[in-house]
């Protein structure tokens, strides 16, 4: 569904004319006709106001399907995000901030009409603890995992044949 489709469902669902819609809006009905016909696209700001007038949130309303093409270009990208969520929330509990910063990116585009989304690939991640700072690039970073894994299943296995002895 576009957005236009995706206003005018949701329009009619809350029982709204377009000249209701327009009235709440502040704009013509005319320009509700052209959002639902896909002659013109409401603006990010514009269908922030239609989501709260219609009752809907804003995602009820976008044209999500450049995240579908996305996710199956990188179909692995939201497993690594999560991972790379989890290992931030481990750090942040043991005390550390953690920020990164994009070094290098470039543009991909996501539709026919131009609209582009900066796809990060490589960047820096700021560790901060105790008033200190450590900058690593993403390859030291995922080296300090590594080592992290590799310390815990270390203890874990020294601990493991211990209790083996016993």
């Amino acid at each position: 569904m576009t957005t236009g489709q995706r206003i005018k469902a949701a329009r009619k669902q809350a029982g709204m004319t377009q000249k209701a819609l327009g009235e709440e809006l502040g704009i013509s009905y005319q320009t509700v006709a052209q959002w639902e016909n896909d002659l013109r696209h409401p603006k990010q700001e514009t269908l922030i106001k239609i989501a709260k007038a219609l009752g809907v949130h804003l995602r009820d309303l976008s044209d999500n399907s450049w995240l579908e093409e996305f996710d199956q270009k990188h179909p692995t990208a939201g497993d690594a995000y999560a991972q790379y969520k989890a290992i931030n929330k481990y750090l942040e509990e043991m005390g550390f901030t953690v920020s990164e910063r994009a070094t290098k990116w470039h543009d991909e585009p996501v539709d026919d009409l131009g609209h582009t989304v900066k796809i990060s690939d490589e960047w820096e991640i700021i560790l901060s603890k105790d008033g200190h700072a450590a900058i690593f690039t993403n390859a030291e970073f995922e080296e300090l995992q590594i080592g992290a894994k590799e310390a815990i299943e270390g203890r874990f296995y020294k601990k493991v044949l211990e209790q083996q002895k016993k």
